[in-house]
């Protein structure tokens, strides 16, 4: 396609005035209609869902009784509730009392923080609400007084209550008032102790759970939307006609040929220059390279920090009926911002497999790179263009951001097309003179604004040109008038109204706003600062990967800025777009300071921009701008230190991306030697061979000797390295990455990677991670029997534990409490980061943690164990057939055990290893290799001979996992023990005077285990925490339909530091989490499960989740309503308990 650039001809000056006539006609009118509508659509009507939870409900035998019913309200507290309760029922209680009605299990972890409790003690009834007694009358009476009832009410306005037909003997108030919206219980079910033949009568409980947000369009809102939208589209085509006087009647969307920028007055649809250029459509080396090492990365590439996250909303959406924020945030929506996961549920309605979810940045990653060799490249001047190093460094500025931040499911990749496709409509507008372009600018830009704050980044791009938008306004307003020009831009503006509130209205997006203003995080913009120490910090967010693009971006712009101040033009380079480009640049560090957040992850967004900027500031390195080949060797050296910089971080990746990388633990060194000390080196030579040639070419002019750089030769090569320095020093960091991965594919082979995982997917495997997991099911299956060899026989499971000789060992010597304690001043090896800074994980964190995961973190019990002991023990095992002994409070700290032998089965694939659950400190290997200290503890195997003795043939030493003092089990794989050994021992020892420094062990098991895929299967509710989500596609999330959360029957954690730092801040039921509602409703038991091959590492968890008392779900009385957008059931309860 060419341009076309004619004169109408006379006969055609009539029709030509018509359409013109018309199409300002249609501009005003069909943009105030599409403005208008636009508008409304915040207050026009929508169809609510109403749900109501009435009790008593028939009960599972369908007849008229008393049951506990089960409905967690996700929105925690309900609209309104009304319960009334003879008092009379309280002599159906026994003498010791019990509860009559309660919305929260009374053996809930929080129960009396949360609930509303009506309760008979021995001698009194009581109500209590979280934690405050608000009635308490004799019993006695009560319960004898035939018209006494207790009557509650709850709204939005607060909680009140009397007892009615009663007066207390003793004076004791009878009603009472809490003129406070945030005095609502929280609702889980309805509980009570009454028998389920007890007389109902006068009995009854009924709230109306939160459902503002699962609202639907009315009739009139859809058409409103419909025509709003259409009036805005034609509005918007009535200015491009109008843009069409300029005199020319076509104009391309898709570039022909690379164009040379003149600055802003610009024709970009002139000839092309230089004649003979490929078309946009032709394929480079180049583009192959990127397009290559992007489909390469989606399938080796590590994850993202908030992927699992972006998962779980988008698979339950459909069933919540919106955009459920589901670990946070009391069921709010992501609302005004967030509206990617719409399209992210209906990808995932195709397949969750990891790579059909990672197809989504491919595609945005090809975008972004199109857009910038197409169309930005070209635009900031020949220089870039025909500079294959500047090309090339762009491209590797590109891909060193891309790879780093945007290989998963968050916004950032979405933000990076939207920022580069709004300056690139922006700067068409600008060369051309017309306005359509414009308004499709002012379209993104709206539209990447409402997917996440940081989309802000694409309004400063409009910002950024307001100068050369105006005059070209000016012009067009005296030629066309203030109403044709100026209606269809603000129509194109308010367009996104359309999408924002398509099914909310405006009054729950203020509440659901108002709700993650108040449960946070916050951060002010004077933090900001602190994104960028995490940036230098020696944690997966500061990781050599995320610096190098970052950083290369800040040392491109000061150089770009230095040269551009000091000279007024640079050949080849447009210099107002360039300085466009900066200004977003500076505006996208502005909007990030004010982003809650200070995670290094949103720098995603940067990636466009950073290839922009890059290959710009490549250009500036030729000699034809900077011609004192000393400047262009300092600016060398200035990027070498930089790469030094980067290397002083680690190699760390998040979660499962971080299987089998090396140096994920330590700077990257070899043979001892950090690789950060030779570059550094390089660096300082670089350095000098610029002082020299300074030295030396001054002393040259002042000899007057001509200067002249070889042209060819190693000196002419080396004389060009300083224009590829930023391409050389960002493609080092690309291949160590690339290196990075393919040592984790052969470091996991047989075990567990991405690639290996999306390889299977194709295969038509896609659980991912499941089944790379070995669980014991019923880890007492397991246990190992004594062996009947000379000199033990028929020992009791007690005594073969304790052996003879024992010493300091005792039944009870486990301590009582068992929780996992860190100081995060000494956590640094940890690849999490601090709460307060990831995005979801910002909840605040105090620095001393105390983590008691399920059933690992101690007890006791009341009855005794098989071996006298009343320890509670782990991992579902038997009190009754496990024993337990531990050295803790063991006289003079001194202690020893060396067990009986036992018998060990016949070595089969699905049982290999040895394991042990264990207390206290124990020495052990870690997954690194490390060796960690500790109490001993090993395994010695034997061999029986003919006559009945056993021979030690070897002995082990266990591998583990860090989170001691807390339960957890050690490690013996079969494939390292002789073949022939057939029994083994257990020889455990503490010799340590510290008095934390002590063990408890239980006996060996070699168990039978199953995949985590084949146990949990996808078809049973589990709550799968935020961070493993996206590596357990094939399990289905506890879903939520109505307002109500179904209750998981299992729940899948990250290793003990996410579990402690993200999961059990974030998802906490402070902060309108799930945890509050399994905390209180579930009881968990850990299964000992295993990463096939790579035994010691802590992949995470899989706790069985059973519930605390028998419970039926909820009969939900379901009904619509419809309302105005200004309509709301109140003010939602988004506090701390």
């Amino acid at each position: 396609m060419t341009e076309t650039s004619t004169t109408p001809a006379p006969t055609d000056a009539t029709g030509r005035s018509r359409r013109i006539r018309i199409a300002r006609i249609v501009a005003v009118v069909a943009g105030l209609i599409g403005i208008v509508l636009a508008l409304a659509m915040a207050v026009l009507p929508v169809t609510y869902t109403k749900v109501q939870i009435k009790w008593p409900q028939p009960t599972s035998q369908n007849a008229s009784g008393v049951e506990n019913i089960l409905a967690p309200n996700v929105s925690y507290t309900p609209t309104n509730l009304d319960l009334s309760v003879p008092c009379r029922l309280a002599a159906d209680l026994p003498a010791g009392g019990g509860v009559l009605v309660s919305t929260v299990p009374e053996n809930g972890a929080e129960a009396g923080k949360v609930g509303l409790f009506v309760r008979a003690t021995t001698d009194r009834l009581l109500v209590a609400q979280r934690n405050a007694v608000l009635l308490n009358v004799p019993r006695a009476q009560a319960q004898s007084t035939p018209d006494c009832t207790i009557v509650i009410h709850a709204d939005t306005s607060g909680i009140r209550g009397e007892i009615q037909g009663f007066s207390a003997a003793d004076g004791a108030s009878t009603s009472f008032r809490l003129d406070d919206p945030n005095a609502r219980p929280q609702i889980i079910g309805v509980y009570t102790d009454l028998p389920s033949t007890v007389d109902t009568t006068g009995l009854s409980y009924s709230s109306t759970v939160d459902t503002r947000f699962v609202s639907s369009p009315t009739t009139l809102k859809l058409a409103a939307a419909l025509v709003g939208i259409v009036m805005a589209i034609a509005s918007m085509i009535a200015l491009a006609v109008l843009d069409t006087q300029d005199g020319r009647r076509r104009r391309r969307l898709l570039p022909g040929r690379m164009k040379r920028p003149r600055g802003d007055d610009e024709d970009e649809d002139a000839p092309a220059l230089p004649p003979g250029r490929k078309p946009w459509w032709h394929v480079s080396v180049l583009d192959a390279l990127v397009v290559a090492v992007l489909i390469i990365w989606l399938f080796v590439g590590g994850n993202t920090a908030d992927d699992g996250y972006q998962v779980t909303v988008g698979r339950i959406a459909p069933g919540a009926g919106y955009l459920d924020n589901y670990y946070r945030y009391f069921g709010v929506p992501q609302d005004p911002f967030g509206w990617h996961y719409q399209y992210l549920a209906l990808w995932m309605q195709v397949s969750t497999a990891t790579p059909w979810l990672r197809l989504l940045p491919l595609i945005f990653g090809v975008l972004c790179w199109f857009m910038l060799s197409r169309g930005a490249f070209g635009r900031i001047g020949s220089a870039v263009r025909n500079s294959r190093a500047a090309r090339w460094a762009g491209a590797f500025a590109f891909l060193a951001v891309w790879l780093a931040f945007n290989n998963g499911l968050r916004v950032e990749p979405f933000l990076a097309v939207g920022i580069l496709a709004t300056w690139l409509l922006v700067e068409r507008s600008v060369a051309t003179g017309r306005l359509f372009p414009l308004t499709l600018a002012i379209v993104v830009a709206a539209f990447t604004l409402t997917v996440h704050p940081a989309g802000a980044i694409a309004a400063v791009a409009l910002i950024a040109a307001l100068r050369p938008i105006f005059v070209r306004l000016r012009v067009r307003i005296r030629r066309d008038g203030w109403f044709p020009t100026l209606t269809p831009i603000l129509a194109s503006g308010l367009l996104v109204l359309y999408e924002i509130f398509a099914d909310q209205p405006l009054a729950s997006i203020l509440e659901g706003v108002k709700v993650q203003g108040i449960v946070g995080p916050t951060n002010k913009w004077w933090t900001e600062a602190m994104r960028y120490y995490i940036l230098q910090n020696p944690t997966t967010d500061g990781s050599i990967a995320r610096r190098v693009g970052i950083f290369m971006t800040l040392f491109a712009v000061i150089l770009i800025v230095l040269v551009l101040l000091s000279r007024r033009r640079v050949p080849g380079i447009a210099t107002a777009p360039l300085w466009r480009i900066v200004a977003i640049l500076a505006g996208a560090v502005g909007v990030l300071a004010f982003s809650p957040t200070k995670a290094t992850h949103q720098y995603g967004a940067f990636a466009t921009l950073t290839g922009v900027l890059v290959a710009a500031a490549t250009a500036f390195i030729s000699p034809q701008v900077i011609r004192r080949r000393c400047n262009r060797t300092f600016i060398a050296a200035a990027a070498t230190y930089v790469l030094a910089v980067v290397f002083t971080g680690r190699n760390q990746w998040w979660y499962v991306g971080s299987y089998g990388i090396p140096w994920g633990d330590d700077t990257p060194n070899v043979a001892g030697i950090k690789l950060y000390q030779p570059i550094l080196l390089i660096a300082v030579i670089i350095t000098l061979v610029g002082a020299w040639q300074y030295f030396r070419d001054d002393r040259r002019a002042q000899l007057g000797e001509p200067i002249v750089e070889p042209t060819s030769g190693v000196r002419g090569f080396l004389g060009r390295m300083p224009t590829y320095s930023l391409a050389i020093v960002l493609a080092i960091v690309l291949v160590f990455n690339m290196i990075s991965f393919a040592k984790a594919i052969q470091t996991q082979r047989g075990s567990w990677s991405w690639a290996s995982s999306n390889v299977n997917a194709l295969r038509g495997n896609p659980c991912a991670l499941a089944d790379a997991i070995l669980v014991e099911a019923d880890p007492n299956k397991g246990l190992l029997s004594p062996a009947r060899v000379a000199g033990q026989e028929n020992s009791s499971p007690g005594a073969a534990l304790a052996g003879k000789g024992m010493v300091g060992f005792t039944p009870s010597g486990v301590a009582t409490d068992l929780q996992t304690t860190y100081d995060d001043d000494n956590d640094a090896d940890s690849d999490q980061q601090d709460p307060t800074q990831t995005d979801p994980s910002a909840a605040t964190d105090t620095g001393e943690n105390s983590t008691g995961t399920a059933d690992t973190a101690g007890g006791t019990t009341s009855t005794k164990g098989v071996n006298g002991s009343s320890v509670k023990l782990p991992f579902g095992l038997d009190p009754g057939k496990v024993p337990v002994l531990g050295s803790y409070g063991a006289p003079g700290s001194r202690a020893s055990l060396t067990s009986e032998w036992y018998q060990l089965p016949k070595r089969s694939p699905d049982a290999p290893l040895v394991t042990m659950s264990v207390a206290g400190t124990v020495g052990y290997v870690d997954d690194l290799a490390v060796t960690h200290p500790g109490p001993e503890l090993r395994l010695e195997f034997g061999r029986v001979e003919p006559d009945g003795s056993v021979t030690t043939v070897a002995s082990q030493v266990p591998l583990g996992i860090a989170t001691d003092p807390a339960w957890r089990n050690m490690r013996f794989p079969l494939d390292k023990a002789p073949p022939r050994a057939s029994v083994v021992r257990v020889v455990a020892a503490d010799t340590s005077s510290d008095p934390s420094g002590w063990l408890a062990v239980t006996p060996p098991r070699v168990t039978s285990m199953v995949t985590l895929n084949d146990l949990v299967g996808s078809k049973d509710p589990t709550l799968l925490d935020w961070e493993v989500a996206l590596a357990f596609p094939c399990q289905r999330p506890a879903e939520v339909h109505n307002g109500i959360w179904e209750i998981p029957k299992w729940r899948i954690t990250p290793d003990a530091d996410g579990e402690r730092v993200n999961s059990r801040n974030w998802m906490a039921g402070n902060y309108g989490g799930p945890l509050g509602m399994v905390d209180n409703d579930l009881s968990a038991t850990v299964l000992p499960s295993y990463l096939r091959n790579s035994w010691a590492k802590d992949w995470g968890s899989l706790q069985r989740l059973t519930p605390l008392v028998d419970q039926t779900p909820a009969d939900l009385v379901v009904t619509q309503d419809t309302h105005t957008g200004l309509w709301t059931p109140g003010p939602m309860r988004a506090i701390m308990n």
